[in-house]
């Protein structure tokens, strides 16, 4: 079977001697100055939609249809960054010269993406600042219609009316389809950073809970070194405990709104740079995180909250990982009377707080609920 080769229309005499590296840009030179000035224009919109397509498909590399597609065409994102580098005429020309194959299976792909389940989805990220459009569907029909036409001209182009070339041009195009066809139910979108719609949530909720948070103080407390230095690391327990996600109580705590790791942080750090025994304004949102926060850490140092077991095992253990998943702790851990005193300073400590807070707020609706929450996901410890 015939073999393609992008500049094959250039020299297409089989008896001439291979042309030099000269002859070959005087040749691309003299094929980008025959195009039409408006061409990039043209196909710009073709182009960016494609892009798009291309993007949200080949961003997870390692998904079964783009590694299909870089077993049988070797195609993979770096082709794409060459389109999105084109922005004139000029520049489309080159790599039309240089890489029309590619070109070929790029334009192929984004019209497939577009006629796949990841249709809906794309068009949803396309059309977010564009919500009256949102149902619109002329971007697949302008993707189908127009892919479909420079797809045949570049097919008229590839092969010149060799039939074995037309032959071998649409066996790769039939198999790049079977490859969507067979594997259609794997495609997943992919986002550009910080854009998937969980992450865009997860945004709006840590606006939300800075606006509590600023919100006027509820309550002041002074509180001495060691309460600080606890407390605030009571504060960073819940996020260790959902990252390491050891035991269903660990995975559950993600479920706790007053959890989310940015606010845990920022209040973990005016913690840390807060004066002992100085008054320390808390927000009503604040409080009841640090009161769930303190909540979670007694239970932690008395229940199996980590695979080795509680704080203490842990600290006795000298790390929270599981050892089958090769995890190796840097040390010994802690002699077991200095374990047992740390397990029993942090649960006076924590204790401690907790009972302050519900003897101020005894019939508070909030507190009360905010206890029933950890209270059932402690459940998941027996």
């Amino acid at each position: 079977m015939a073999e393609f080769d992008d500049n094959e229309e250039e020299f297409d005499d089989s008896d001439a001697p291979e042309p030099s590296a000269e002859e070959r840009e005087a040749a691309i030179e003299r094929m980008v100055a025959a195009l039409p000035a408006e061409l990039y224009p043209v196909m710009q919109p073709l182009l960016m939609m494609s892009q798009l397509a291309n993007h949200a498909l080949l961003g997870h590399a390692d998904d079964p249809v783009p590694q299909a597609l870089k077993e049988l065409l070797d195609y993979d994102h770096d082709f794409v960054r060459e389109v999105m580098a084109v922005n004139d005429t000029p520049s489309l020309g080159r790599l039309l010269a240089t890489n029309m194959l590619q070109m070929f299976d790029f334009l192929l792909v984004g019209r497939l993406v577009f006629d796949s389940s990841l249709e809906p989805t794309l068009r949803a990220y396309l059309n977010r600042n564009s919500p009256a459009e949102a149902d619109d569907t002329s971007m697949r029909d302008y993707v189908l219609d127009y892919g479909e036409t420079m797809l045949e001209n570049l097919t008229q182009y590839l092969t010149s009316g060799d039939a074995d070339l037309e032959e071998e041009l649409r066996m790769r195009r039939l198999q790049t389809e079977s490859i969507f066809a067979r594997l259609g139910d794997t495609l997943r979108m992919f986002y550009p950073p910080g854009q998937s719609p969980e992450e865009l949530a997860a945004e709006r909720l840590d606006a939300q809970d800075e606006a509590e948070d600023a919100e006027e103080m509820a309550v002041t407390v002074r509180f001495n070194q060691i309460q600080l230095v606890t407390l605030g690391t009571a504060l960073k327990l819940p996020t260790m405990l959902i990252g390491l996600a050891e035991t269903p109580f660990g995975r559950a705590l993600e479920t706790v709104p007053r959890f989310r790791k940015k606010a845990l942080e920022r209040l973990a750090e005016r913690m840390s740079a807060a004066e002992p025994d100085e008054e320390f304004p808390l927000a009503w949102s604040e409080l009841l995180r640090l009161y769930q926060a303190a909540q979670v850490c007694a239970l932690s140092v008395v229940a199996d909250v980590f695979w080795v077991g509680s704080i203490e095992d842990v600290l006795l253990s000298g790390g929270p990982r599981n050892p089958a998943d090769g995890y190796e702790p840097e040390g010994p851990g802690l002699p077991a009377e200095e374990a047992r005193q740390t397990r029993e300073m942090l649960t006076r400590l924590m204790s401690g707080f907790i009972e302050l807070v519900e003897e101020n707020y005894l019939d508070d609706e909030d507190v009360m609920a905010a206890k029933a929450e950890i209270s059932q996901l402690a459940e998941l410890l027996a």
